[in-house]
């Protein structure tokens, strides 16, 4: 699985890598995410750059070189983007109560539940 990821309206970061996917990928709807210092549930979507619009986040289980297997969370060519759970509002890059970045990397036993969950 290759994630490239260039500075877009979403994240400043640029990001690319080749990880070695082990199962398939699940449509991601929530995560625990670190916030001010405290873990909190957000909501995550893909964000696909062109379209400047979002698109759907999803999770696999990868080799990390060293680390053994984590969960590699990616969205569209834009990266990640996340807000709070109890947020209502339109997803929007302008926004300052929402945030993205181009990936995550998680442990695999970290709190995720998956759209086919719901």
């Amino acid at each position: 699985m290759f994630i490239d990821v260039e500075p877009n309206s979403n994240t400043d970061k640029s990001f690319n890598m080749i990880y070695r996917d082990v199962n398939s990928s699940r449509e991601v709807f929530c995560i625990k995410h670190l916030i001010e210092g405290v873990e909190e549930p957000v909501q995550i979507v893909g964000w696909d750059a062109e379209s400047d619009a979002p698109c759907p986040a999803f999770a696999c289980k990868v080799e990390e070189s060293g680390d053994g297997t984590a969960l590699l969370i990616y969205g569209g060519s834009g990266g990640v983007r996340m807000k709070r759970l109890e947020d209502e509002s339109e997803w929007d890059c302008q926004s300052s109560q929402q945030w993205g970045d181009s990936h995550l990397v998680y442990p695999l036993d970290c709190f995720v539940v998956y759209k086919d969950q719901l």
